[in-house]
This record gives C-alpha cells, sequence and structure tokens, in this order.
C-alpha cells in the first residue's frame, strides 16, 4: 500500500514537471493533454485519474510555481536585519523571481483577453500571503523605531499595487532586463522614504 502512494506521488509528481515544461514553452491554450502524457510515457487517459481536467493540472502548475517564490521570499521576512533592507530585498527578490514564474506571466496577459477564472484562488492566496509578509516587515519596523507611515494597511495596499503595475510592462514586454536596475533604484528609494527620521 505504502509502495503504490508512493508510486502514485511519483507519476503525479512527474504529470506536474512535464505540464509546467509545456505549458510555459507553448502557453495554456496551445498545450494538449496528450503533449503531456506522450512526454512521460503515459497516455491519455492515465492523466485524468490525476486531474480533472487541463485547467485542474494548470492549477497545480501555477500553484507550484508561486509557492517556489513564496519559499524564498518568507526566507529573507524571517531573516534578521533591518526591516527597511528587508523590505527592499523583498520586493527585488519578488520581482525577480516572478519574473522567471512564466505560467504566472501567462495568467497576467490572460487578463487583458480572457480571464483564466480557475487560477483565481491561487492568485488570491498569494495575495493574501504578500500581504501578511509585508504587515509582519512593516510591524516590525514599526516596533523597532525604524519605519514609520500613518495607515499600515494603506501603506501597504499602495506597496502592492506599486508592485503589481510594475510587473505589466515588465512580464508582458519582457522588459525586466533592460529596466531591473532603475526598477531596484526605485525600491530602494521607496524602502527609504519609509525610514524613520531618528536625527529629528
Amino acid at each position: 500500500m505504502v509502495n503504490m502512494t508512493m508510486q502514485s506521488s511519483t507519476v503525479k509528481s512527474r504529470i506536474v514537471n512535464a505540464a509546467a515544461i509545456f505549458f510555459s514553452q507553448f502557453g495554456f491554450h496551445k498545450t494538449t493533454m496528450g503533449d503531456i502524457a506522450r512526454k512521460i510515457h503515459k497516455v491519455k487517459g492515465a492523466l485524468y485519474y490525476y486531474f480533472k481536467s487541463k485547467e485542474e493540472l494548470y492549477n497545480e502548475v501555477l500553484k507550484q510555481e508561486l509557492t517556489s517564490v513564496q519559499l524564498h521570499l518568507t526566507e529573507i521576512v524571517n531573516s534578521d536585519g533591518n526591516p527597511v533592507e528587508i523590505l527592499e530585498r523583498y520586493a527585488k527578490t519578488r520581482l525577480k523571481l516572478l519574473n522567471e514564474a512564466n505560467n504566472y506571466h501567462e495568467t497576467i496577459k490572460a487578463d487583458f483577453i480572457e480571464r483564466y477564472g480557475f487560477v483565481d484562488d491561487v492568485r488570491k492566496d498569494f495575495e493574501e500571503f504578500e500581504r501578511s509578509q509585508l504587515l509582519t516587515i512593516l510591524s516590525k519596523g514599526k516596533e523597532e523605531g525604524l519605519l514609520e507611515f500613518s495607515d499600515i494597511n494603506s501603506t501597504v495596499n499602495l506597496i502592492l499595487m506599486l508592485l503589481k503595475s510594475i510587473e505589466i510592462p515588465l512580464f508582458l514586454q519582457e522588459e525586466y532586463k533592460e529596466y531591473h536596475r532603475s526598477i531596484d533604484e526605485l525600491i530602494t528609494m521607496l524602502s527609504a522614504s519609509l525610514q524613520r527620521n531618528i536625527n529629528v
């Protein structure tokens, strides 16, 4: 029974890994379940044992892609250091990692053409994750007297709005490589603007 469970888990993992490659290279619509099945030497019907539809499989691929991003960002938030520097590292690393997340890019593109409603829950979970991480950073900075702002929730919302608005041209037009240094400078200015002037 244990061996069967492990085997099932391995097959599922192979399906997701193969799907991630196809979806990132060809996109959701041009990828078929048959393509993925052939890649792992399985019949197409075997995929439907693990995933009810291509949408469900894409959802899992996106979830794993964003989970990897979350793990890296959580390490930054939980690291020792100045909250101002942590906020700066968080924002810069977030954009860098999401720039490499091809399936996340496609969901942004879909917002302009046709919504991928089936990924809404995964994207909402990621947004809630980000909100909680930023609240943690800002709260720590406020408690330590290093950050200053009038309303923490409004500040978090504005930071998220800024980061998301940058995503659109950077990822859809593949401009990250050209602008990443300027983006880093902008983020440095943003974090510095929240830093409390302890000389006052």
